[in-house]
């Protein structure tokens, strides 16, 4: 057992969980400074000791999930099982009281839980999964069901059967099968910053398989049409964020309210900071500054240079997670380990825009970095699946290496043998 032990600490990726504990270190020290004023009630600690008790859960979660073979979640059952909760606990959402105008959230009690951030992940996997059994020709569970369902209903004479198949294999089924469910419930309760994610999730994932050229010419085309379609069919409130986007002063105690002071801390930060717990803002100014906004913050107190290590780190872990995909052999463990650094890259790139004033605020948080359970717990899980696919492929590079070093000793020796017997 030992043994075994130090063979799995040979190959753990330090890399990633230190960088995860650095960025929970950060993010720690500062959602204790941005809720330090909380309402009034000065020196508030209520936030800062729910993250700490999140923080070492995130830590557990990761080094559990880190040595459990990430081929677990490819079985069909397994598959099936993730998919069903996660849309139960989305339809679970559509019974519970609002919050921020959005029915997103479960209420346990001492935390709330978000689940589409669970979904993120989940649709990941089952997005990773199907691709790896098309490129394989082999599919197994519901998706496979589905698969061989829509082949046989297409006759085998028919003219257009192979664009029928085609459209069928790259679009009807990732996403009707496994899009669509998690969509029509997010749309209900709603959540467009979650729904744009997974949309973006599904979008990279198809061409990171190789979408064929004509179906990216299709989305080139139709992408606008949905566009204009969702801008007619935006409700009143979803037109007065993205107008606040644009132009947040007109409606500067209104919707633009929280874009303003993000923008006045991001400001008055400039290069080094005013320095840690030093933050104008957080007294009352900006709404709810230790979670979406929580770079804003950052950028107060820490200046552009804080506001650079943050996300130096965070694009360390995308780097990584291209890294790892790159080096795998398998088509589901590279969609995986792609899946979840897009994840992060996204949600990074939404939330630094939003804070900035350059997409609308949707409620989307920054990975590692804003206070919260669900979404630190879930990306901790995801890092600590990326950890096992790197200890994966280091172990594989390593064993390849020692056969290939006791082939060249054997040669050399026979050599030498052969050398020897001539002369």
């Amino acid at each position: 057992m030992l043994a075994k032990f130090k063979e799995k600490r040979a190959f753990f990726d330090y890399g990633l969980f230190f960088t995860m504990l650095i960025l929970m270190a950060i993010s720690t020290v500062m959602v204790y400074s941005a809720s330090v004023w909380n309402g009034g009630d000065y020196a508030n600690t209520s936030f800062f000791e729910k993250q700490l008790m999140f923080d070492a859960m995130a830590i557990v979660l990761f080094l559990f999930v880190s040595q459990i073979n990430h081929e677990v979640f490819r079985g069909p059952v397994i598959r099936l099982l993730l998919y069903a909760i996660t849309w139960l606990m989305l339809m679970a959402t559509l019974f519970s009281a609002p919050l921020n105008g959005a029915r997103a959230w479960l209420n346990f009690g001492i935390f709330l839980i978000q689940p589409i951030e669970l979904c993120k992940f989940v649709l990941v996997v089952g997005l990773a999964s199907y691709f790896d059994q098309k490129h394989k020709g082999k599919m197994d569970g519901v998706i496979g069901i589905v698969h061989h369902f829509i082949h046989r209903q297409i006759p085998a004479t028919s003219p257009g059967r192979r664009i029928l198949l085609s459209f069928s294999d790259w679009i009807l089924i990732p996403m009707i099968v496994l899009l669509a469910p998690y969509a029509i419930i997010i749309r209900m309760q709603p959540d467009d910053g979650g729904l744009f994610i997974l949309l973006l999730i599904t979008a990279m994932i198809l061409f990171a398989v190789g979408l064929p050229s004509g179906y990216i010419m299709l989305c080139v085309v139709t992408v606008p049409i949905i566009f204009l379609y969702a801008w007619n069919n935006f409700s009143d409130n979803q037109m007065q964020r993205i107008q606040a986007s644009l132009n947040p002063f007109l409606d500067a105690e209104g919707k633009g309210y929280q874009l303003i002071n993000s923008v006045i801390s991001i400001a008055h930060g400039g290069l080094f900071g005013v320095g840690l717990g030093n933050s104008f803002q957080k007294y009352g100014y900006l709404p709810e500054p230790e979670t979406d906004y929580i770079m804003s913050i950052i950028s107060e107190e820490l200046g552009f240079v804080g506001v650079l290590v943050v996300l130096g780190l965070l694009f360390f872990l995308m780097i990584q997670g291209a890294i790892i995909a790159n080096r795998c052999v398998s088509l589901y463990s590279s969609m995986l380990a792609l899946g979840i650094s897009g994840i992060i890259f996204i949600q990074t790139c939404i939330n630094i825009a939003a804070m900035s004033g350059l997409f609308p605020g949707t409620g989307v948080t920054l990975p590692f970095i804003s206070y919260g359970g669900s979404s630190l717990l879930v990306m901790s899980t995801m890092l600590g699946v990326m950890a096992n696919i790197s200890m994966q492929n280091k172990y594989r590079m390593a064993y390849h290496k020692e056969v290939q070093t006791a082939r060249s000793m054997s040669a050399t020796s026979s050599l030498t043998k052969g050398g020897a017997s001539v002369d």
